[in-house]
C-alpha cells in the first residue's frame, strides 16, 4: 500500500497536539526572560499553563443548485471583480495615464457574453469578448473603473466594484 505524502502531511497535523510539549519561562543569570521547549539545567524553569488553540469551523458554502434557484440568470457568475488595477492604485507620470485593467471572473466568461467597461460612470469603447482592456491617456486626478457582464441576450448579467485609480502628472511647475 502506497501512502501519499498528503495522507502524511494531514496525520502528521492531527498528531501534533498530541506530542506537543511543556512551554517553559526561563529568567537567565543577566535577568533575560526565555520561553523554551527545552530549558537548560543551570536556569530556574517555570512551566507555564497554556490556554487552549482557538478553533473555528469553516462556514458552509451555499450549493450553486440553491444559488441557481434563488438568483436564476444572475447565478452564471460567483465571483466578478476587477483584479488590476487595485482600489486606490497610483497611476505614476511615466506611464503617461495608461491603465490596462484586468478582470477575474468565476466561472470564466462565458459564450456569448461580453464586458462593457465604464471609467467615470461612462461607457469606454464598445463591449467586447474578453477580460482585458487597455485605458489611454488618462489625465492627471482620480477616475472611477467599473465592468458589467452582458448575457448573450443583451440583458446585465453580473457588474464588478468600482475602482478608484490616481493618475500622476508632471507639473510644468516641477
Amino acid at each position: 500500500m502506497k501512502i501519499s505524502p498528503a495522507t502524511i502531511l494531514i496525520a502528521s497535523l492531527i498528531a501534533l497536539p498530541l506530542f506537543a510539549g511543556e512551554i517553559y519561562r526561563v529568567v537567565d543569570k543577566e535577568g533575560r526572560v526565555i520561553f523554551t521547549d527545552s530549558p537548560s539545567m543551570n536556569d530556574k524553569a517555570d512551566v507555564l499553563e497554556l490556554p487552549p488553540i482557538n478553533t473555528l469551523l469553516a462556514p458552509t458554502a451555499p450549493s450553486k443548485k440553491e444559488n441557481t434557484e434563488v438568483l436564476g440568470e444572475a447565478a452564471a457568475y460567483s465571483s466578478v471583480r476587477i483584479s488590476q488595477p487595485i482600489n486606490n492604485a497610483v497611476i505614476p507620470p511615466g506611464q503617461a495615464g495608461v491603465v490596462v485593467v484586468e478582470l477575474a471572473l468565476s466561472p470564466a466568461l462565458q459564450e456569448g457574453h461580453q464586458v462593457q467597461l465604464y471609467v467615470n460612470d461612462k461607457k469606454h469603447g464598445s463591449s467586447i469578448a474578453g477580460t482585458t482592456f487597455t485605458i489611454g491617456r488618462l489625465t492627471r486626478g482620480q477616475h472611477r473603473i467599473r465592468a458589467e457582464i452582458i448575457g448573450a441576450d443583451g440583458k446585465h448579467q453580473a457588474q464588478t466594484q468600482t475602482v478608484a485609480v490616481h493618475v500622476k502628472q508632471h507639473s510644468s511647475k516641477h
